[in-house]
């Protein structure tokens, strides 16, 4: 039986290459507050270490982060916003963590809805609540069309089968990473750009051994033949020693479905 599908985001070798992971757009951030049916109360599932719940304890009464790897929440205490009196921090999964009585305004999933089982989430979600109630899912946290795109689509086209044994298909991935929309009667999907964001080489490729798939527990051996590999590609697009590129996240929103 192979590992649980978001298992890595429980190791620690994941969780301190998660801050080398580039902040959501601040524009994304005003939207989140702008689509909750009020200020009220806010649950943030599969948190990691609040790269939502963090900066949304200022603009919410309260806030509830969920992640089932305590690593991840030891992480998101330390950083900036993490002791905010407002936010409460749960060890456990979306779909059965401890929830009591609780009733929410806005449910936010940054770049972890497709880790959950949507049939156990979704029902839980509506019975909890509050009139108005809005779901929204957050996607995109990597270079959007980057100088290096096609050396970097080259590159996990080697990479994405040597470690997982399927072919590498962004546009697949994509498709199924939407599955939970069925759940939803979507009210819209918007795009945003962050600022300008420069990276060293280094801290670019230590954002990917925050990912499930360049886990360097997953990598193991050949984690430096990969890190090499990839320094090599990067280095004809830096200036200075740093990457420059934007980020595009995604944000879709709705109401859940009832039934």
């Amino acid at each position: 039986m192979g590992e649980r599908p978001g298992a890595s985001f429980e190791e620690a070798d994941v969780v301190e290459n998660y801050p080398y992971r580039p902040p959501y757009p601040d524009l994304l951030l005003e939207r989140l507050v702008e689509i909750a049916p009020r200020p009220g109360s806010l649950l943030d599932l599969g948190c990691g270490p609040g790269k939502i719940s963090r900066p949304m304890a200022s603009r919410f009464e309260n806030v509830v982060a969920v992640d089932p790897s305590r690593h991840m929440i030891a992480l998101g205490q330390s950083l900036p916003g993490g002791d905010s009196p407002n936010l409460r921090w749960v060890e456990g999964f979306a779909e059965d963590f401890p929830i009591g009585e609780a009733r929410f305004d806005l449910t936010v999933a940054a770049a972890s809805i497709h880790w959950m089982d949507h049939s156990r989430l979704f029902p839980r979600l509506a019975a909890h609540a509050r009139p108005g109630h809005i779901f929204a899912a957050v996607s995109g946290d990597a270079p959007f069309e980057p100088a290096w795109e096609a050396d970097w689509f080259g590159f996990l086209g080697k990479w994405v089968p040597r470690l997982t044994g399927k072919p590498f298909d962004h546009d697949a991935k994509a498709g199924e990473w939407a599955g939970y929309q069925s759940h939803l009667d979507v009210e819209a999907r918007e795009c945003f750009l962050s600022d300008a964001i420069e990276q060293s080489i280094g801290d670019f490729i230590r954002c990917q051994h925050s990912r499930d798939t360049f886990a360097p527990h997953k990598l193991g051996s050949l984690i430096e033949a990969f890190d090499a590999e990839l320094a090599d590609i990067l280095k004809p697009y830096a200036r200075n020693g740093l990457l420059s590129f934007t980020v595009r996240s995604t944000l879709v929103w709705g109401t859940v479905r009832a039934g």
